[in-house]
């Protein structure tokens, strides 16, 4: 909006002068006599920023133990047979990649430096 015409809608809008004096004015606040103090109200109380965490954890850890209820655990049997499998298995795989790796470079540096 331009200003002009800003000026004219803000202008026309208010009372004028003359109906502005004749308005009742704000009221002050009345004195406070001595002794006497006015009610304030009750702050509420200080709560750290991180307040809400406290029951956040709470519900975290039922979380966590109910979880491990419904966890079937394996045998003592189990957990030694399958350890032993994951060993060979890393061994095996191990040896292949290193294999390959020798085998690689033994071409390469044939190819290369020789």
């Amino acid at each position: 909006m331009a200003r002009t015409t800003r000026r004219r809608v803000t202008e026309g809008a208010g009372p004028s002068a003359a109906a502005r004096e004749n308005l009742p004015r704000p009221k002050a606040p009345a004195p406070v006599a001595e002794g006497l103090q006015r009610p304030t109200r009750a702050e509420p109380p200080k709560r750290s920023p991180f307040h809400f965490l406290r029951r956040f954890r709470v519900q975290f850890v039922a979380d966590i133990v109910s979880e491990l209820r419904k966890v079937t655990w394996p045998s003592f049997n189990e957990v030694r047979y399958l350890t032993i499998v994951v060993a060979i298995v890393a061994t095996v795989v191990g040896l292949l990649l290193g294999g390959m790796d020798l085998l690689f470079g033994w071409i390469i540096e044939r190819l290369f430096f020789s």
